[in-house]
């Protein structure tokens, strides 16, 4: 966050004088007929004071409203023309007198062997297939090829992790050692004195961050005094282990 505040703001600055942009010049001519101003405006209404004499602006007794008036006109009825639609379907005519049906046929077909000859030349229908039972299939129930594939791969990579940290746990056991009660002490008075002057320096900071840099030197100091005072902490302790591989 940038402060604007500042000492020097209280110095006055030099008024700035603007300066005068050119003339406005129309690229119209300025020459124009002062006729040409009244173009389609109408500069005297008539009766506009008075208004208009008595009786002149009386109502016509010839336009009132009528019965009827408002209704909408039907156009005149027409004869229907049935041309292109064709007339329409009337029952077939009744039998003349002379007339006669033909009575006494007799036919000597075998309704029985014909409708057996007919359903065997017939072609078959098409069956329906039943439904699929999925509780039939050999493999229902049993757990899927592709998911014991996935389990047997997720157990190798955790034993792989397993193993791993199990390797770095005994390199780490191999190499840690206690650190010499004197040297943590001198360790840690080092750190605290270095501590001491950087919060001294940290101190000594201005209250207004105006620049760049002194922005930056703030979060290096801040950054700094973080890992001594995490240093200091983890050192405070009595038991102290040091990795000899590092």
């Amino acid at each position: 966050m940038v402060v604007t505040e500042s000492i020097y703001n209280l110095i006055p600055r030099p008024v700035e004088v603007p300066e005068k942009p050119p003339r406005h010049i129309s690229k119209y001519p300025g020459k124009v007929q002062p006729a040409s101003f009244e173009m389609g405006v109408q500069s005297r209404r008539g009766h506009a004071t008075f208004g208009a004499p008595p009786g002149t602006v009386a109502p016509d007794t010839t336009k009132f409203l009528k019965s009827h008036s408002m209704e909408p006109v039907l156009p005149d009825p027409e004869k229907p023309n049935d041309t292109g639609t064709g007339k329409a379907t009337v029952k077939p005519p009744v039998p003349r007198r002379t007339e006669v049906p033909v009575h006494g046929l007799v036919s000597a077909k075998n309704f029985v062997t014909a409708n057996a000859v007919e359903v065997i030349l017939a072609d078959p229908g098409k069956k329906t297939p039943d439904p699929m039972l999925w509780t039939e299939k050999s493999d229902y129930g049993k757990t899927p090829t592709y998911l014991k594939k996935i389990k047997s791969k997720l157990a190798e990579e955790k034993q792989a992790v397993e193993n791993w940290y199990l390797q770095q746990e005994q390199l780490a056991g191999q190499g840690m050692q206690p650190m010499d009660e004197e040297d943590r002490l001198e360790l840690l008075g080092h750190l605290k004195e270095k501590w001491g002057k950087l919060n001294e320096a940290y101190q000594k900071l201005t209250f207004t961050l105006d620049t760049p840099a002194k922005q930056k030197r703030k979060e290096r100091y801040e950054a700094d005094l973080t890992q001594l005072e995490t240093d200091i902490h983890k050192l405070s302790k009595p038991n102290v282990m040091v990795n000899l591989y590092e």
